[in-house]
């Protein structure tokens, strides 16, 4: 092969993946004008989707494709993403306080100083996802995934993390104060300067694969609705998180 063929070819291996991004782009167009104008749109395609600054304000995204989007800034506060794909998306300081993300997958996606406080993690998957600085708050992430993630200096104070899968996460400098750790799977994981302070690790499988029984002297357990952590927290029932999803 000629140094000019393999020139060629080298550039047309370079071009390929903004030559597949524009009609990519293009045939999602409508799917991205319809849930701009709605605020509803469950079950789409919206891969790379460009909805940074977005207002999605209750949207209904549930089971929709969102692998790769760019979510940066983006308002998604009391959003519906039940079972929806994030798969390797950027949502970096986005807006999620009350959202729905239960068995959502996350995956590899970007969420560093996200606010997911109150949200509904519930059986996700967000396996090397980075949540580095993200507010976790009172947040249900319970039988979540949480192998190899970036929790380091995380928010996580009063949040329900029973039964989850957390081998060799980060969460170095995180706020665990009042959650709920029972029978979580802490192998291999990293709790350096980790603010543990009224959290329940009863049944919990810690780094060195000891399991703790710190909290399985309490007679009656509180539901984690009632954690003194989490009173501040505001109701899922508020007024007007009901008028949004009516409309």
């Amino acid at each position: 092969m000629t140094k000019i063929k393999l020139t060629i070819l080298t550039a047309a291996i370079l071009l390929l993946p903004f030559c597949v991004a524009v009609p990519l782009q293009a045939q999602n167009l409508p799917s991205i004008k319809r849930l701009l104008a709605t605020r509803g749109c469950p079950g789409c395609d919206l891969f790379g989707a460009s909805l940074s600054r977005a207002d999605l304000f209750g949207a209904s995204l549930s089971r929709a494709t969102l692998t790769r989007a760019d979510l940066v800034d983006a308002d998604l506060t009391a959003a519906d993403l039940m079972e929806a794909n994030l798969n390797n998306a950027n949502m970096r300081n986005a807006f999620l306080a009350d959202a729905d993300l239960s068995k959502a997958d996350m995956s590899r996606a970007d969420i560093r100083g996200a606010n997911l406080e109150n949200a509904n993690l519930s059986e996700s998957s967000l396996q090397e996802a980075s949540l580095k600085f993200a507010n976790l708050k009172c947040s249900n992430l319970s039988a979540a995934k949480l192998s190899r993630t970036d929790l380091r200096n995380a928010d996580l104070s009063g949040a329900n993390l029973t039964g989850a899968d957390i081998q060799e996460a980060d969460l170095s400098g995180a706020n665990l104060s009042g959650a709920d750790l029972r029978n979580a799977d802490l192998t291999d994981a990293r709790l350096h300067k980790t603010n543990l302070t009224g959290a329940n690790l009863c049944g919990a499988r810690m780094p060195d694969r000891k399991t703790s029984r710190r909290g399985c002297e309490i007679q009656k357990e509180q539901p984690i609705s009632t954690n003194n952590y989490c009173n501040y927290c505001y109701a899922i029932q508020d007024w007007w998180l009901n008028v949004v999803r009516l409309n």
